[in-house]
């Protein structure tokens, strides 16, 4: 692997020395600058008390919500004043939603949602600006979302969507959907420099270019990321992230926006260990089976947007895009399982190009007292794909698993209509219809080639799936909100499963014109490596759910909400792209209670709270062994922040997830854990010092969890038991950011 050239024992020298000069210029400038008028504040200090101190202010902002979990003002505060160091961070500002790596830092993140193990991103669709992030038919799995290429500092807003109640979310958003939005415009330049513990160093650079109008703006920004990691085999995880951003207002009623993006990241792994292989002192919480586990992957987008308002209140949008991506994974997650004499070490490839449309249009009307607001959209996504797998031990190739190209289409059309009956009562109806296609070249086909031995198709396939929507809030008082939602989703299937699926329900439809029995068919299917039972499983299976709530607000001071939820998920094929099968995933059924809880304790601090319980079960299996495995069913974050007018800041979080079955009998479980960071600052003019303490009471915790059957070396029978990655120890990072 190719490494930056650079040494970082130089580089941590240079960093602790820029600084010490960057708080020698803080305290020069503080010691030059008057403080005699305690009421006259900074710019920086007046921005921070009037948009973010008042949380009435904050909460009224956006659109009225049509879900208690759907609030974009919510998340705007929690934005605001509760802090993050990754964009894959930022997804824990969702209430109920839980990260786990397992990679060493450059792999998309487990996901865990309303019972969901989501994997990277199966069932919660991910967009930023409009672009989708998750994947489909990747190689590790479907729905890999990989959100490293997003500057954090340059996030403007979050928007969270529980449930497939809006016709607007179409693919993966089963559990849920979360929109990034990127700021258009930066108040002013910004250096920041960050490092701490496991030579850790973040270099963060926004400038705002100068435009020769006020109609134009444009800005750039960069990030270099490097950690080793706390495991005794270094991740050596270096990340660099590029950014570009412009629009211009062609007039008073319509705007042209142009971004440009570009990532790159390699990094090494532990991987995921066995407990058995800790207990025995083989090796460490933080030791290593196979340190040669770890990946490199990088991403480019190109998005344009044009938008316009009409003089009654109308919009119109069109946005193209295009990225660029690649993706290469190596992984051993059961040692000498499978290779005795080499190790079971994969790779996995994943190189595509996405070129998408979204559009939409929105017009007000008044039909006698009813105000209405209606939005069309409609668009699509291609995506132009190439897989593989190979069996790579020590990371040189030996054999060949997958080798697949596949161009995937998504066509899609959505309707959503806005009804205000009164102040008192509001209807959202949406009908969404998507339609797929799906084209797989496979060159291992087990047709022509008898060596291999896993299911393998070329061919093409078809769906289309109409999904309804309903929402409607109920309002008694000013304060308070009645939230009845119902709707279906869905997230599709891997092509190759698909395509797959169909080749099965061909066959035996020859067979039988044939005249062969039932029997001779299964046998047919079985010498191509075909498993019967996928024949007729639903390329997109849908989604139903409904949900119930309130919400209340409380002297502009405090808000809560309370939802109950249920959510069924039909019967499903799931590629698992670590082995290169495909396994059934039963009919489920989740239940829940969200409860969320924000206030204003003083002028100057915030608590938050949220706690979420949910149970899921396998509504077709039997009831000793009809659990899902890693689904959270109790997850609860919260804490306090404090923003003084005088530049101190602070935040006191916790976080809590319930033990939980790693298998689908309950006999292993995946533990819990609570954590609490600390995080405090000061802000004095143009300088802002701060300083993390993850970790603050330094307890074991076991991040990523699996019930895996792995054998080590020396073994003669493999073993099922937990694996898992360690969670970071205590340890502290700190920087200076620098505003002129």
């Amino acid at each position: 692997m190719k490494k930056i050239v650079l040494s970082f024992h130089h580089l941590s020298t240079t960093l602790l020395s820029i600084l010490l000069v960057l708080l020698l210029l803080g305290a020069s400038q503080a010691a030059e600058e008057s403080i005699q008028k305690e009421d006259v504040k900074t710019e920086t200090d007046s921005a921070s008390t009037d948009d973010v101190i008042e949380l009435d202010k904050i909460l009224v902002k956006g659109e009225r919500v049509y879900s208690t979990a759907s609030s974009s003002s919510i998340r705007e505060f929690d934005l605001n004043v509760r802090p993050v160091s990754t964009a894959q961070d930022m997804l824990q500002l969702a209430p109920g939603l839980v990260i786990a790596q397992h990679a060493g830092g450059g792999k998309a993140e487990q996901i865990f949602l309303r019972g969901f193990d989501a994997d990277h991103g199966t069932d919660v669709a991910i967009s930023s600006d409009g672009v989708p992030v998750n994947m489909v038919s990747h190689g590790h799995g479907q729905g890999y979302a990989d959100l490293h290429f997003i500057i954090p500092e340059l996030v403007d807003s979050i928007d969270v969507f529980k449930g497939p109640y809006f016709a607007r979310h179409g693919n993966f958003s089963t559990a849920g959907s979360v929109m990034y939005r990127t700021k258009d415009h930066i108040d002013r330049n910004l250096l920041k420099i960050e490092g701490g513990e496991f030579n850790t160093q973040k270099f963060t650079g926004m400038f705002q270019l100068p435009t020769i109008s006020e109609h134009q703006n444009a800005y750039f920004a960069g990030q270099f990321y490097n950690t080793d990691g706390a495991v005794e085999s270094k991740q050596d995880f270096q990340r660099l992230n590029l950014f570009g951003k412009s629009h211009i207002h062609l007039n008073e009623t319509s705007k042209l926006s142009f971004s440009a993006s570009s990532f790159s990241s390699a990094w090494d792994a532990s991987g995921q260990i066995p407990q058995r292989a800790v207990d025995t002192g083989l090796i460490t919480r933080f030791g290593t089976i196979d340190n040669l586990e770890g990946g490199q992957t990088g991403r480019q987008n190109l998005n344009l947007t044009y938008s316009l308002k009409s003089d009654d209140n109308g919009r119109f949008l069109i946005q193209p895009y295009f990225s660029r991506y690649n993706f290469k994974l190596f992984s051993n997650f059961t040692f000498f399982l499978e290779d005795h004499e080499n190790g079971d070490m994969i790779e996995q490839t994943d190189d595509r190009t996405i070129f998408g449309l979204n559009t939409e249009y929105q017009f007000k009307r008044s039909i006698y007292s009813i105000q209405s607001n209606t939005t069309f959209g409609g668009g699509f996504r291609s995506d132009d794909i190439a897989v593989s797998l190979w069996h790579s031990p020590n990371r040189r190739r030996l054999t060949q698993n997958v080798n697949s190209d596949i161009i995937e289409h998504n066509l899609f059309l959505w309707a959503q209509e806005e009804l205000v009956i009164n102040p008192k009562i509001r209807f959202q109806l949406g009908l969404r219809c998507d339609y797929f296609t799906f084209n797989v070249e496979d060159h291992l086909d087990t047709l022509s080639n008898e060596m291999v031995v896993l299911p393998h198709a070329s061919g093409y396939a078809q769906e289309v799936m109409f999904n309804p929507k309903l929402n409607m809030v109920f309002s008694p008082i000013e304060s308070s909100d009645v939230f009845l939602n119902f709707g279906t989703g869905f997230h599709s299937n891997d092509a190759r499963d698909v395509v797959i699926e169909q080749t099965i329900s061909d066959m035996e439809r020859t067979f039988d014109r044939q005249g062969l029995e039932d029997n001779q068919i299964t046998e047919r299917l079985t010498q191509m490596n075909f498993n019967r039972e996928y024949a007729g499983i639903s390329t997109l299976p849908r989604a139903i759910g409904a949900e119930i709530g309130t919400r209340h607000r409380f002297w502009n001071r405090f808000n809560i909400g309370f939802a109950g939820w249920w959510l069924e998920l039909a019967e499903e094929l799931v590629f698992v792209g670590d082995a290169g099968e495909t396994e059934i995933s039963g009919k489920s059924r989740r239940i829940g209670i969200d409860i969320e809880g924000r206030g204003q304790i003083l002028s100057w601090m915030w608590i938050d709270a949220d706690v979420n319980l949910s149970r899921g079960r396998f509504v077709d299996e039997p009831s000793d062994a009809n659990e899902i495995p890693l689904a959270p069913r109790i997850t609860s974050t919260g804490g306090l922040t404090a923003a003084h007018p005088s530049g101190f800041g602070a935040s006191l979080r916790y976080r809590y997830i319930g033990d939980r079955p790693a298998n689908e009998d309950n006999s292993v479980t995946a533990e819990g854990y609570t954590l609490v960071n600390l995080g405090l600052s000061y802000t004095y003019g143009v300088f802002k010092y701060f300083i993390a303490a993850e970790n603050l009471f330094n307890v074991d915790w076991n991040e990523a969890q699996f019930d895996t059957e792995s054998r080590l070396a020396d073994e003669a029978q493999p073993v099922s038991e937990i694996h898992f990655t360690p969670g970071n120890p205590l340890n502290l990072q700190a920087g200076i950011s620098y505003e002129f």
